[in-house]
């Protein structure tokens, strides 16, 4: 089991449901947002979500919806001031990152070596009171060692055809995960 704290999102079939939940991921992260190429409608994401136990439920959307079904939220505007009902992620960019934010959980995409290195050196102390999500899924895994402490997104994907999938890249990625926890 690893110990780091991991969402899985982009979720749009079961067996990539059930491989995170048996890998014991704290989050699984459906998406609505119209323009994603892994937008899922609400009578797919419980189709899928009434098989998995273990992972919280979240929920990318532009607004604050979908509670009847989610444990939680995935949002691109930071809700400073409002009282949020479910746990809430925001994702940011490097720039936000630089302004300073309040406390929270972020998600923060990765695209490369030099922005991982960037929040490795990054001054812990601007980073208080927030748990950093960082979306690796552009990066080698060869610099995966620069994660630090913090939370990590994930992706998954297609399917080769209805529950036929292979796993070798996530494979590999968590077998390195639990060399450093």
């Amino acid at each position: 089991m690893i110990e780091r704290r991991i969402i899985a999102q982009n979720i749009t079939n079961l067996t990539d449901a059930r491989y995170f939940a048996a890998l014991g991921v704290d989050y699984i992260s459906f998406n609505t947002l119209p323009d994603s190429l892994y937008a899922m409608s609400l009578e797919q994401i419980l189709e899928i979500k009434d098989w998995v136990e273990g992972p919280k439920c979240l929920i990318e959307a532009n607004a604050l919806e979908f509670d009847e079904i989610a444990d939680g939220l995935i949002l691109k505007t930071v809700y400073s001031s409002l009282p949020l009902s479910k746990e809430s992620f925001f994702r940011i960019d490097f720039n936000e990152l630089k302004k300073g934010l309040p406390d929270g959980r972020y998600i923060l995409k990765i695209n490369n070596f030099q922005e991982l290195e960037k929040i490795h050196n990054y001054k812990s102390k601007d980073l208080i009171g927030l748990q950093l999500y960082l979306d690796i899924s552009d990066v080698t895994l060869k610099d995966i060692n620069l994660i630090g402490d913090h939370g990590i997104v994930v992706q998954g994907g297609d399917e080769e055809a209805p529950g036929i999938k292979s796993f070798d890249e996530l494979d590999e990625l968590f077998e390195l995960l639990s060399s450093f926890d």
